[in-house]
């Protein structure tokens, strides 16, 4: 695909749309450089030394504050961020450093980067001025996702569209300042929109519009368009419809653009998360979700045909949020209610007294004193039966809602659900724990253990069992229950029978297998300790026999069985987990309210006088555990999207919590998250910037490798003003609010945090007292490795 660009002598060319098109088309415009050639080409040479009038260099035309950023030029006055860190905003100090860049005079000194000393250096090689403008292409992309500007990608403002390579252009004439200012997002409302020729922004996103950056963000859409007879349908009109909600713009923007002539459309680039689809001929494709740091394609053959609402040209307003996942006791509830009211009403009543008595799901037998956990309205509750199985004087309200569940490996395990009546008042509820068949299965080197003798403990009672010639043992048990593997007397590990498991693998060694083979031929039992060869100097190794987690999957609260109510026994519904509660406390303690619960986590902040606030309920995400590196290891991690959790005010108390830039990392574990939010809530109302923590499978995104399992979480550094809600604020700028980050670290001490990276500037020391330097770490704060004051409860 090639792009034609009309300049302001009339002169006309054609670039490619890619990376080194654009690149071309820049140059041209800046310098009537012909990059098509080679670099050492006369031409480009030539362009390559000029300066222009008021001071710009090169191929690009590059000013000394675009060169100061990129770590080429150190100012006319040689003043660094270091030198200004301290400094007050509008202090002789901050004017003069600003002012260091205002006449493109090239009077001070330069860093010696790329073997660049001097102002001669720079112009007399075209080669790195190439190179430089790739860094300069990234360092503005950086910007745009910091300040959230990709956001207004698909916008069309003044007969123009915004797309990436447009929105960059435009920022290497004006800067942020002149791009936000168009883009009309407040913070930037009053800067500059054109340059010191009078050449305005929209010129430049319009002429460098729909070029594939390729470097700049690693997310692309490529779509091409075919007829039914698979021939690419070229310079065909369509209409690309995006949906968003952020920080800076949210709501349905539409352009019209048309496919090259192999059915190409223009790069696609949105905000991540953006939903997509093409219209064309009252037609419409299925959607598509830009997402993060990928490259996605499609081929569209066929629409799918709907009648498209909003009027093409017009975009249309925001549309509300989802609100959050409920659980199915929840929507059961809800569902209930009117009906509960109205009963009510009829009977007079509203709490009524029943028994639950826990019997075998096979024989109908009692099993007494048994533990279980029935969950009301939001909350879980241990119960034990007596010696006949049955819990006495449960009381609930009509109407409601019970889920009646047992212990599991990760969470509870939900046997069932009933909803309360009146006609359950003074009467037993029998609820039958489902009887699990499943087989064991035993691996010695990762191959199966045929005739193997084995001990089973399950019940309190010894059961000898064989492996079969497949390495098999058939067993049915009672969901819930706990069963021990050995050897003769000797249990060396347990499992728990889990619902809708059908086998369990365990794997032994050489030391096991001799110690049961010497067993069954009535031979003197092995020590694990001594040699099974008198002769050998070689001690055996100690029985050893380690589990595989069960296959079987613990199913959470969206697994429903129709809500019906339970007077008989009947059968039971899959296996679930509910709710952990965080209950956080002004001082730093945290109490966990049912630990092992996989279905959702709630967070619940108290002050120091007890008011309690609510801070939102959100679903678990189950990933795989992993170590430094990403590499998977055994178990798994429970975490939260913690965007679920970004906004509470009440009073002066709450916070902001938003993600920068187009990260995708919002994944904490519950712990994290739970302390964070402490932390926040003691410190009064903030907003707070965050680049994120793990990807949603547990892991960290690279070149990052602490940021794994959803333990360690990065965020802006507080700046004065409260320059860091629309800035990356960095340790070496005079706006960076010392007392402020030295308060926020504290108090993520105090809730439990024990890793802290910070950088003082560009030097190798740490910037706050009782932290750690980590090197690229004056522009975020990184915490982790949280150890609180837990106490389950």
């Amino acid at each position: 695909m090639k792009k034609i660009i009309t300049f302001k002598d009339s002169t006309t060319r054609s670039f490619e749309t890619n990376l080194e098109g654009f690149i071309q088309a820049v140059s041209f415009k800046e310098s009537s450089s012909d990059l098509s050639l080679s670099l050492s080409h006369p031409l480009n040479a030539r362009s390559a030394k000029t300066v222009n009038g008021p001071g710009y260099l090169g191929l690009f035309q590059w000013g000394e504050a675009a060169l100061y950023e990129l770590g080429y030029y150190l100012g006319d006055k040689g003043i660094s961020y270091n030198d200004i860190k301290s400094a007050k905003r509008g202090s002789a100090l901050h004017n003069s450093w600003k002012s260091q860049f205002d006449s493109n005079n090239w009077s001070g000194k330069w860093s010696g980067k790329r073997n660049i000393n001097s102002k001669s250096d720079f112009l007399n090689n075209p080669h790195s001025q190439y190179e430089i403008i790739k860094e300069w292409i990234n360092y503005l992309c950086k910007q745009i996702r910091n300040n959230n500007l990709n956001e207004h990608f698909g916008r069309t403002i003044q007969g123009v569209e915004i797309n990436e390579s447009g929105a960059i252009a435009g920022m290497h004439l004006v800067g942020i300042g002149g791009l936000g200012a168009f883009l009309g997002v407040s913070n930037f409302s009053g800067q500059k929109q054109t340059d010191g020729n009078g050449t305005h922004i929209k010129k430049y996103i319009q002429d460098f519009g729909g070029f594939d950056l390729e470097q700049c963000c690693d997310r692309k859409i490529y779509i091409n368009l075919k007829g039914k007879n698979e021939e690419a349908l070229v310079n065909k009109e369509v209409i690309i419809v995006s949906k968003y909600s952020g920080k800076t713009f949210s709501g349905e923007t539409k352009v019209k653009i048309k496919s090259d002539e192999n059915g190409y459309l223009p790069v696609i680039v949105r905000h991540p998360s953006t939903e997509i689809k093409i219209v064309a001929d009252g037609k419409e494709s299925n959607p598509i979700i830009q997402r993060a740091d990928q490259k996605q394609r499609a081929i569209l053959k066929d629409f799918e045909v709907s009648k498209f609402p909003a009027t093409l040209e017009q975009n249309s307003t925001p549309q509300p949020k989802p609100q959050p996942d409920k659980t199915p006791q929840e929507r059961r509830n809800e569902q209930n209610q009117p009906q509960a009211k109205q009963d009510g009403a009829a009977e007079n009543t509203k709490d009524i007294s029943f028994n639950i008595q826990i019997v075998e799901g096979d024989t109908g037998k009692p099993i007494s004193n048994m533990n279980f956990f029935l969950t009301y309205k939001g909350n879980i509750k241990k119960h034990t039966a007596n010696g006949q199985g049955i819990k006495v004087g449960i009381n609930a309200e009509v109407g409601q809602d019970i889920e009646v569940s047992v212990s599991g490996e990760v969470g509870n395990q939900r046997i069932h659900n009933f909803k309360v009546e009146k006609a359950l008042s003074n009467q037993t509820v029998k609820i039958k724990l489902p009887v699990q068949s499943f087989k064991i299965i035993v691996k010695k080197d990762n191959k199966l253990v045929p005739n193997l003798p084995i001990t089973l403990f399950y019940r309190a009672r010894e059961i000898p069992k064989k492996t079969n010639a497949l390495g098999e043992i058939n067993l049915k048990m009672l969901v819930g229950f706990v069963y021990g593997v050995g050897i003769g007397s000797k249990s060396l590990t347990k499992a728990r029978v889990i619902n809708n498991s059908p086998y369990r693998i365990f794997r032994v060694n050489e030391g096991f297998v001799k110690q049961s083979k010497a067993l069954e031929n009535k031979q003197q039992a092995v020590s694990p300790t001594s040699s099974t060869n008198s002769g050998s100097s070689t001690p055996a190794k100690a029985s050893e026999v380690k589990q595989e987690p069960p296959k079987a999957i613990q199913q959470d609260t969206h697994t429903e069985n129709g809500g019906k109510p339970l007077t008989t026994i009947s059968n039971q519904s899959p296996a679930t987990s509910d709710t952990t509660r965080y209950h956080i406390y002004h001082d730093g303690k945290i109490k966990r309210e049912n630990k092992t619960a996989t279905g959702f986590a709630e967070f619940i902040y108290y002050e120091a006088n007890g008011t309690a606030h609510n801070l939102g309920k959100s679903k678990f995400i189950k990933a795989p555990l992993r170590k430094s590196g990403n590499e998977i290891i055994s178990g798994n991690c429970y975490l939260i999207d913690f965007t679920k959790h970004g906004l509470y005010k009440k009073g002066n108390l709450g916070y902001k919590w938003i993600i920068t830039g187009g990260n995708i990392r919002f994944y904490l574990n519950g712990i994290s998250i739970a302390a964070i939010l402490g932390t926040f809530m003691n410190l009064g109302y903030e907003e707070y910037p965050s680049s994120g923590a793990s990807l949603k499978d547990g892991s960290s995104q690279r070149p990052s490798k602490t940021h794994r399992n959803g333990e360690a979480c990065d965020f802006r550094y507080l700046g004065k003003d409260n320059a860091h809600r629309t800035n990356a604020i960095w340790t070496q700028n005079d706006n960076y609010d010392i007392q402020r980050n030295i308060k926020l670290v504290q108090e993520l001490k105090k809730f439990g945090f024990t890793a802290f990276y910070t950088q003082d500037g560009y030097t190798k020391k740490p910037k706050i007292s009782g932290t750690s330097y980590a090197p690229n770490h004056y522009h975020h704060l990184h915490i982790g490795n949280c150890v609180p004051n837990i106490q389950d409860i």
